[in-house]
């Protein structure tokens, strides 16, 4: 017999919120997380058996009481639509007390879209649903207190009203579709984001136009900072690289205010700026560093020579250029932001506390690790003297300043920052929270350079899960994670889990970037050192030259990756015994590195690898 997940029992009138209901719950797919565990059902399934719409399922038929009655026997629950239509309805009250005769009184759900239960003038239950059935199958007069949702204004809501009731027919909690709803809702607050930015650059526009009428300028300053960094962070939960671009129109949205921003306002620089600024730093913050650097100088140019947002646009650009990885460009920047700041203004703390943090940040590029953690425990310093809740801003300064010291392989130092940047992030965010996240993988990086690598595995799998309750599967932050777990469970001799989670890295990267992108061929990299250590020496072959392939359409000639994907090949084929092609290597790598330094420290660390392998 066929089984289904509901019966719905309704009035004709009710025709419309019943299709939405049907169709709603046939498509929902459950939680992964929840699917296979126990319920009164059995193992929950990723989608629900079908549901029983009597006006549609049943066939055409000279019986139908006995039509309706197998799918009765045959349904999980019945849902009763409940309005005053359906409370007069002989059919439904027929319907419900038939259910409950076969079932009994604890599968019934309710769904009221009108009416009012217990209002003699505008009763919605059936009194089959009103009331309890006797042992001799009627109605008798106890009432009854059916589950119930309601779509009602100012009730559940369409969205609550079915998760209720969802979660009903899968005998799951409530809390967990809430949860996964969410984040499914996240995938369209792009939408959302497009009122967000034309709501805070009308905001920002006010607060600048009123610069000249000092107290009123004061307040709506305040109003367009905290606009801002609504903005902003709006734009930090968006995942661009996983979306569909037709969907992506608040990507339209800041284009259009930007070629505003540039062509419309010159009269008012003021305003320009400030926009200008606004639009950089959410380029900087979706990783379009050209377009971002387009937006903070065209701001520059509209700008004083001295003052707080000339010193906060010069900050913008420092950062756009250390993500680029060009060191001296963001030393420039952060001179001239250092130029701009007039000591004696409130904001000049502020300012300079952050430039120290983007000054050992650009340290960190050229080399200069120690005098990147001298730059970032000043920057500390500097932001515990604050006002206002720095929580965020100490947690990354901490967390940088711990990855310059394990630079320094001064592993014992490190710990205790990383330490208290997990619980910095974890008290301002909470646990489950991607930047908690993040801090936690860099612990357990700092474990694994440190020869603690059954501690960075514990780590990373906390990791893993959070990204997985908080993070798009295909998001580059996963893939970035489970680089990190390959490289862990090589150095464990697992070869096999090892290639699992890099064949899915390299599975994310591709998806988001193509099959050449850089990422790609860095998860090919480790799968070839997975392969070599699992004795499969044609397969490591086989990831070095996907490796070399990528390396090759992605960098220069003289690229230091270039060297090392010579060194890999090296090693795998000395693992392999195959002695004179691994030298061959060898001296490939050495003659490569002579081309792009041949009297830095470099050349001797690629000799010591060489005369590893032999």
């Amino acid at each position: 017999m066929r089984q289904y997940a509901a019966f719905i029992s309704y009035s004709h009138a009710d025709t419309a919120t019943v299709r939405w209901l049907h169709h709603r719950i046939e498509t929902y797919r459950l939680p992964r997380a929840l699917v296979g565990t126990d319920s009164t059902f059995g193992p929950v399934p990723r989608r629900l058996p079908p549901v029983f719409r009597d006006r549609d399922e049943l066939p055409a038929s000279g019986d139908l009481g006995q039509e309706l009655r197998a799918a009765l026997v045959a349904a999980r629950c019945l849902i009763v639509v409940c309005s005053p239509h359906a409370a007069r309805s002989r059919w439904v009250n027929e319907e419900v007390l038939s259910f409950k005769r076969l079932h009994g009184e604890g599968r019934v759900l309710a769904l009221i879209v009108a009416g009012e239960p217990g209002d003699p003038d505008d009763e919605c239950f059936p009194p089959a649903l009103r009331w309890r059935i006797g042992a001799d199958g009627e109605l008798g007069d106890v009432p009854a207190e059916p589950i119930a949702a309601d779509v009602r204004p100012g009730k559940d809501g369409r969205r609550l009203a079915a998760l209720k009731l969802i979660a009903a027919l899968a005998d799951v909690r409530l809390d967990s579709l809430v949860r996964r709803d969410v984040s499914r809702r996240q995938r369209r607050l792009m939408w959302i984001t497009a009122a967000s930015v034309a709501v805070a650059l009308v905001t920002v526009g006010l607060a600048v136009y009123a610069e000249g009428q000092r107290r009123v300028a004061e307040r709506q300053r305040r109003l367009a900072d905290r606009s801002l960094e609504f903005l902003i962070g709006t734009f930090n939960i968006a995942n661009p690289a996983t979306e569909n671009p037709r969907t992506i129109t608040a990507l339209t949205v800041l284009t259009r205010a930007s070629r505003s921003a540039r062509a419309e306002l010159a009269d008012e620089p003021a305003v320009g700026a400030r926009l200008l600024r606004a639009t950089g730093e959410i380029y900087a913050n979706l990783g379009l560093p050209r377009e971002a650097e387009r937006d903070l100088r065209a701001a520059l140019a509209r700008l004083p020579a001295r003052g707080e947002q000339r010193a906060l646009v010069e900050l913008g650009l420092s950062r756009v250029a250390y993500e680029r990885g060009d060191a001296r460009g963001a030393r420039r920047a952060l001179d001239a932001a250092a130029a701009a700041v007039d000591r004696r203004a409130r904001y000049a703390p502020s300012v300079e506390a952050a430039a120290a943090g983007a000054r050992g940040q650009a340290k960190v590029l050229g080399g200069d690790y120690a005098g990147a953690e001298r730059d970032l425990a000043e920057a500390a310093r500097r932001r515990g003297t604050l006002d206002g809740d720095q929580r965020e801003a100490l947690g990354g300064v901490w967390m940088n300043q711990a990855i310059a010291l394990v630079r320094l392989h001064r592993y014992a130092e490190a710990d205790p920052l990383f330490s208290r940047a997990v619980a910095t992030y974890a008290a301002k965010f909470g646990v489950a929270h991607v930047l908690t996240a993040r801090a936690l993988q860099n612990r357990a990086f700092a474990d694994f350079e440190s020869g603690r690598v059954a501690v960075a595995e514990r780590r990373m799998a906390q990791v893993l899960r959070i990204y997985d309750r908080v993070l798009e599967r295909d998001h580059p932050a996963v893939a970035d994670a489970l680089v990190l777990m390959g490289r862990i469970r090589i150095a464990e001799r697992d070869g096999p889990g090892a290639l699992t989670v890099l064949d899915r890295a390299a599975a994310i990267y591709t998806r988001l970037y193509g099959p050449t992108a850089s990422s790609v061929g860095d998860a090919h990299f480790y799968a070839a050192e997975a392969e070599a250590a699992a004795g499969d020496i044609d397969a490591a072959l086989r990831h070095v030259a996907a490796t070399q392939s990528i390396y090759d359409a992605t960098y220069a000639a003289t690229d230091p990756d270039q060297v090392e994907v010579r060194l890999l090949r090296a090693r795998v084929l000395a693992a392999g015994r195959r002695a004179a092609m691994a030298a061959a290597a060898c001296d490939d790598a050495l003659a490569l590195q002579r081309r792009i330094d041949p009297t830095g420290a470099a050349l001797a660390t690629v000799r010591a690898g060489c005369a590893a392998n032999k």
